[in-house]
């Protein structure tokens, strides 16, 4: 750590506004390493290298050791002065009683079994301690298992200083360098640790953001639908203020963790098969497939939730002081959300873009009426929302890019009234593909991780498209729900069809 703190230098990063709508969502995801050779008496991924690697990444990654503050002018921005850092919270610790790395294998690596302050308390950027105001950037811990059978890290940070991209960038620069420490010193010197270029500077892409006032406005001010007195006092508090109401309710809604397998195989049979009703000219892709069948799925699975919520006298009091939750079931329809990587969309007019750590992923939505979304996943059914999904993707462009940038310039608050629940009324749904993203190149020395996944307490009504490992390929579908709507899913026989392994945690 003294290399990190002696070495850093004091610097302000202002955030935009659609990192303010970030600062409402942490990234979270958890890497397990099997040891190979348990027997052996190295050290496995040693402990000072990996605390020595973070540090010397962490000098790359600054913005993970500032303070989130708020400037007279309501602006936020991140203060990294080094004599007065925010440093993120990094363990290293060995398991206590049995746990060991083949029993959490033998379980299907059941987070439950690992303790809940190694694993992330939050679903939300929150301070740590009830009377503590400021907000941690990140936490890293590491949990050593008894037998020496492997390693588990769990990694976080908060969205609106990395996105999900830039985030597993610093995971893989952390391992890079963690790896390059533990080769022999001739080799070192003949192969020198390879220099990285990683911008943190919002003002860098700037001129992304458009102040037109269009027909954008329009369309989003009231998307996602949300009654605006909740969401106008949940922006209007501090940063701190609104992670601990929002951790609260993540948590009384007692969402689950679920995770399914989807071979390739049968992900690819199913396109061809819609396929064939696709327009002339338009191709679908898995995650336009992926992301039209879970539409069906998770709106079935909320809609018989939702039903079953009405009944209850709480609801009933929610629904007389929000009209929006008034809406019969036939006026309810899905708000379907795709989180889109701007970065290879622009890369040719912008070399620097895929250098870029904050967040150039963002979300493009539309909303889908029942008759097209409450219905049985045939390849006709699939092929007309694989349609609405593959043009709304395709539609996610620079010019949409700068246009949402500068709406949330001019409306903060806009995006958070998803947020609180009693503003819900339609069904919801946030489809992010992280199929592209390297997280199986994370190798700190010892091999790749024997399964990557995301974190427990992610946001709420999201779907992750996950890549599998690539000695067993296919795809990880994982999904954050309410444990009713957990249920609904994986009682939805169509679903589970395509499935050859699922699991399930709180």
């Amino acid at each position: 750590m003294d290399s990190f703190t002696s070495s850093v230098n004091s610097q302000v990063i202002y955030l935009d506004g659609y990192d303010t709508e970030s600062t409402t969502v942490s990234i979270q995801n958890c890497y397990w390493f099997k040891n190979d050779s348990p027997s052996s008496a190295n050290e496995f991924m040693p402990a000072k290298v990996l605390e020595d690697a973070f540090y010397k990444a962490l000098l790359e990654f600054p913005i993970l050791a500032g303070y989130i503050k708020t400037n007279s002018y309501s602006r936020m921005y991140i203060d990294v002065n080094k004599d007065n850092l925010n440093m993120p919270v990094y363990t290293d610790t060995t398991a206590c009683c049995n746990l060991t790395y083949s029993a959490m294998s033998d379980s299907g690596f059941d987070l439950r079994k690992i303790p809940i302050n190694l694993r992330g308390k939050y679903g939300v950027p929150a301070p740590v301690g009830l009377f503590n105001r400021q907000i941690k950037p990140a936490f890293f811990h590491i949990l050593r298992f008894k037998d020496n059978g492997g390693v588990f890290i769990y990694a976080s940070a908060a969205h609106c200083l990395v996105d999900g991209y830039g985030f597993v960038s610093f995971m893989n620069r952390w391992a890079e360098i963690a790896k390059w420490m533990q080769q022999p010193e001739d080799v070192k010197e003949k192969q020198p640790l390879p220099t990285r270029k990683y911008i943190h500077d919002r003002l860098a892409f700037a001129d992304m953001r458009s102040d037109e006032t269009n027909a954008l406005d329009s369309k989003l001010a009231n998307y996602p639908p949300g009654f605006g007195l909740y969401s106008k006092w949940l922006a209007s508090r501090p940063t701190s203020g609104r992670g601990r109401i929002l951790k609260e309710y993540l948590e009384s809604r007692k969402y689950v963790l679920s995770t399914f397998h989807i071979p390739s195989k049968t992900l690819e049979d199913l396109r061809d098969s819609v396929q064939k009703h696709a327009p002339a000219g338009v191709k679908y892709s898995i995650n336009d497939i992926i992301s039209a069948y879970l539409s069906i799925v998770c709106t079935k699975a909320q809609k018989k939730e939702l039903d079953d919520e009405s009944k209850k006298p709480l609801s009933r009091v929610l629904r007389m002081v929000n009209p929006y939750a008034r809406q019969s079931k036939g006026q309810r329809k899905l708000d379907l959300e795709m989180a889109v990587n701007i970065r290879p969309r622009v890369k040719d007019s912008r070399p620097d873009a895929m250098d870029y750590m904050g967040n150039m992923a963002f979300g493009k939505g539309i909303e889908l009426s029942t008759d097209v979304v409450d219905v049985e996943p045939t390849d006709e059914a699939l092929s007309v929302l694989a349609l609405k999904i593959h043009e709304l993707a395709k539609s996610a462009d620079e010019k949409y890019y700068s246009q949402l940038k500068g709406f949330l310039e001019r409306k903060p608050d806009n995006y958070l009234r998803k947020l609180f629940g009693a503003s819900r009324s339609n069904y919801s749904l946030l489809v992010s593909s992280h199929t592209s993203f390297p997280h199986y190149n994370v190798d700190f020395g010892a091999g790749i991780p024997a399964l990557v996944h995301k974190g427990p307490h992610t946001t709420n009504e999201v779907v992750y498209v996950m890549p599998a490992h690539p000695s067993v390929g296919g795809y990880v579908v994982e999904t954050k729900f309410s444990s009713a709507a957990t249920t609904n899913i994986i009682q939805n026989s169509d679903w589970m069809k395509l499935v050859d392994k699922f699991d399930s945690f709180s």
